[in-house]
């Protein structure tokens, strides 16, 4: 019986509450969609990849569990401390801090110094030796030249630069002065008094430091996604594919029956009016079809079956169309000019009135009378609907009852490739696999009599009509 009969019990819902559970359906389905194509919805997806990517699970994991001790930036800090430790370049460093190499180059440069340079050569000649080992020594200009390197030599610039030149921490600036170990050191001690350094250290150290990280805002805002209700709704819905069957629809022909429209309905059977501009019955038949008997009111469109006499074509298959008296009228509608479709979802709200013997269908045909879709055949002698096809190799019908058409139900049909599926307000009651129609058709509705009998007024009122395609 399906789900709708456990929901509402009985064999079928009530119309009432079947038709509120379709417009919810639609209203949930136009909600649906809007979500699907939301800017929320959207970026949840963006966050959703990023989220579960590879690439971003190992950053997370990175900003969780490394520490500064395990980085680059690290190990350069850590061999800038070695360096400026170590024997060599600590010496170079304090003899650097009291600044003695610039203190030694201003002394070299002193009017002092470049006297004593000078008077050192002059004192150094074998020619001053010489001078210097004469008696009258001290009474030479030499002597007195001597006596002025040896006052100069006790100054105290000179005697800074011998002592500085002698030293130890001297020589090991010499050395380190220039070397690729020292540029290295520079090198390092530059970075690590980088600003750079400095920032990166500080947010290596912070405790805090994945809160406040933008993969940590990431994940935040993917979460807050996760929680909103629109977007759990519409992934709950996306996962029990709720609306699976919803989705592959569109709407390509519909009639809400505020008037009836001419640009959409034509009078009569599609051939005779296309043809030759007429409306006929078949020989069989006992009423004539007139507009008049077509009312389109609050909404519903009624044909009316009523005894009254009438004049009308017949058509006779052996000589064409002939004039006929009738003793009824009534009304056949189809929108074969506006419309033609194969396969797709066929609703139609209608309610039909048992008056035997006026039979009251809805049916597709397409560029012959075979094969045919028995879509609603009610009345007749039987209270029952009959449903079923008609092809080329015989028609193919079944009764279902269990419904009042004094009221009124949804009949729908499903057609696909290789399934007809009849419905009673959602509750499938045929299901039919040979003989599918494979062409366009179009949409007949009437009311007819065939049967010999009495027959009082009879309607049938179609509140509305909804074709899909199912793509």
């Amino acid at each position: 019986m399906g789900f709708f009969s456990f929901l509402f019990g009985g064999k079928y819902p009530s119309t009432k509450k079947y038709e509120a559970q379709l417009e919810k359906e639609a209203i949930d389905f136009e909600r649906f969609k809007q979500i699907a194509s939301s800017a929320n919805y959207a970026k949840y997806l963006e966050l959703q990849t990023v989220v579960n990517s590879a690439e971003f699970k190992q950053k997370v994991n990175k900003l969780k569990t490394e520490k500064f001790k395990d980085t680059e930036a690290y190990r350069k800090e850590q061999e800038c401390k070695q360096l400026k430790n170590s024997s060599d370049i600590k010496q170079y460093l304090k003899f650097k801090s009291k600044q003695l190499d610039q203190r030694l180059s201003m002394a070299k440069q002193s009017s002092e110094y470049n006297r004593f340079t000078e008077l050192k050569q002059i004192v150094s000649t074998p020619e001053f030796r010489a001078a210097q080992a004469s008696k009258d020594f001290k009474s030479t200009a030499e002597y007195q030249t001597l006596k002025e390197f040896e006052r100069l030599s006790k100054s105290s610039a000179v005697k800074f630069i011998s002592k500085t030149e002698a030293s130890d921490a001297y020589k090991n600036f010499t050395r380190v002065e220039g070397s690729d170990r020292l540029k290295k050191y520079e090198q390092l001690e530059e970075y690590i008094n980088s600003s750079e350094f400095k920032s990166f250290k500080a947010e290596m150290e912070d405790s805090k430091r994945f809160n406040k990280s933008a993969e940590a805002q990431t994940i935040k805002e993917f979460e807050s996604l996760t929680k909103n209700s629109d977007i759990v709704w519409y992934e709950k819905a996306l996962k029990t594919n709720t609306f699976g069957e919803m989705s592959k629809r569109k709407l390509v022909f519909s009639d809400d029956f505020n008037g009836f429209d001419k640009q959409k309905w034509s009078l009569g059977y599609f051939w005779g009016k296309t043809l030759a501009n007429t409306n006929y019955s078949l020989m069989n038949e006992r009423q004539t079809f007139t507009e008049k008997n077509i009312h389109a009111s609050a909404s519903e469109l009624t044909i009316s079956t009523r005894k009254e006499s009438a004049k009308g074509k017949v058509w006779n298959p052996a000589i064409g169309f002939v004039d006929g008296n009738f003793d009824y009228t009534s009304a056949l509608i189809n929108n074969g000019a506006s419309f033609r479709q194969k396969y797709g979802r066929f609703d139609f709200k209608v309610k039909m009135s048992l008056s035997t013997p006026v039979v009251h269908n809805i049916w597709m045909i397409g560029e012959k009378q075979v094969p045919m879709i028995n879509i609603v055949n009610f009345g007749g002698d039987k209270k029952n609907l009959r449903v079923g096809t008609v092809s080329e190799n015989g028609s193919k019908t079944v009764t279902v009852d269990g419904a009042n058409f004094n009221e009124y139900y949804i009949i729908s049909l499903i057609w696909t490739a290789d399934k007809l599926t009849w419905l009673i307000n959602g509750v499938e009651v045929h299901t039919q696999k040979n003989n599918v129609p494979q062409e366009p058709m179009f949409i007949n509705i009437s009311s007819n009599i065939s049967a010999k009998g009495d027959v009082a007024n009879a309607e049938m009122t179609i509140d509305w009509v909804k074709v899909y395609s199912l793509e």
